[in-house]
């Protein structure tokens, strides 16, 4: 046996290879983490868009990155604004396996402490697939945005999208209803999710089915807030009515070019034809023709 390699001048990326003999992970997390971490440093992951890019569905993707994600691979972090909206989950990619995320839990009841976390909070280096910069300014603006509630008082708690689809009548939540949530939570964000929730509510549909049809189409259209929710609801309103004015327009044209002679073309035929004189017509005819023939 032998390996035929070619000599490197573009389109390759430097790994370590540890992951690829950790035993833990199967071929399909091992795939998947180099797919990843040969991409830029700056990249946002997506579950959706990681699964158009192999023969793998957006199931088996979640698996796949749950499974690196239980590994240490890769860590999860989800965050609030400073109304106490949640953030979207954003994923952090690790070259080597690390025991302790950035943060078990980053929604604290409790303020954040004036120090700010530091760029590296692990005691080796690991290769993240963000840059550091990026990463930094994130920890920060979030310390920040924690820091705006006033010392002692509690961060709002929403409710969570498990909890809303309790309280909203779609049933209880079976273990395939709730493993989908998280992995729709995952891929856009909680607050997107409840309000896919609420538009089936609002249409009397208290199906998770449903729910889903919603939050594929949101996908599809690479709608990723509730902003961008709302102004594509409005544009498809606003598109709808108008085809609903130019229907009318086209109704009002079409009756004004019927002519009004149509309308009395009953009445004009009883008028004008007097079928017993033409009939008195046709018989004097015979006979004239009858007489000439003699």
């Amino acid at each position: 046996m032998a390996i035929f390699r070619i000599r490197k001048k573009v389109n390759y990326v430097v790994l370590d290879k540890g992951f690829l003999n950790d035993t833990r992970l199967s071929w399909k997390a091992k795939g998947l983490l180099a797919y990843m971490l040969s991409l830029p440093d700056d990249w946002s992951f997506c579950i959706s868009d990681l699964a158009t890019h192999s023969k793998c569905s957006r199931e088996s993707t979640a698996n796949t990155v749950k499974e690196l994600t239980k590994a240490g691979y890769i860590h999860k972090m989800q965050g609030r604004t400073n109304n106490g909206k949640f953030r979207k989950v954003e994923l952090f990619v690790f070259e080597t396996p690390q025991v302790e995320p950035y943060s078990d839990n980053p929604i604290s009841d409790k303020p954040l402490m004036d120090n700010p976390l530091t760029v590296n909070p692990q005691t080796e280096k690991p290769s993240l697939l963000i840059n550091n910069k990026s990463l930094n300014n994130n920890l920060l603006n979030n310390n920040n945005n924690y820091r705006s509630y006033p010392l002692g008082e509690n961060l709002p708690k929403p409710q969570t999208a498990f909890q809303f689809y309790e309280d909203n009548g779609f049933g209880s939540l079976a273990a395939h209803v709730t493993f989908n949530i998280g992995h729709w939570i995952d891929d856009l964000s909680e607050d997107l999710v409840i309000h896919a929730m609420k538009r089936a509510v609002e249409n009397n549909v208290l199906r998770w089915n449903y729910v889903e049809k919603i939050l594929r189409d949101w996908t599809n259209k690479k709608l990723k807030t509730i902003e961008e929710v709302e102004a594509d609801k409005l544009r498809f309103e606003a598109q709808k009515r108008q085809q609903q004015r130019t229907h009318q327009s086209d109704l009002q044209v079409r009756k004004e070019v019927v002519p009004e002679w149509f309308h009395q073309r009953h009445e004009n035929v009883e008028q004008t034809i007097d079928f017993e004189a033409e009939r008195q017509k046709i018989l004097e005819t015979l006979r004239g023709v009858t007489e000439s023939a003699r």
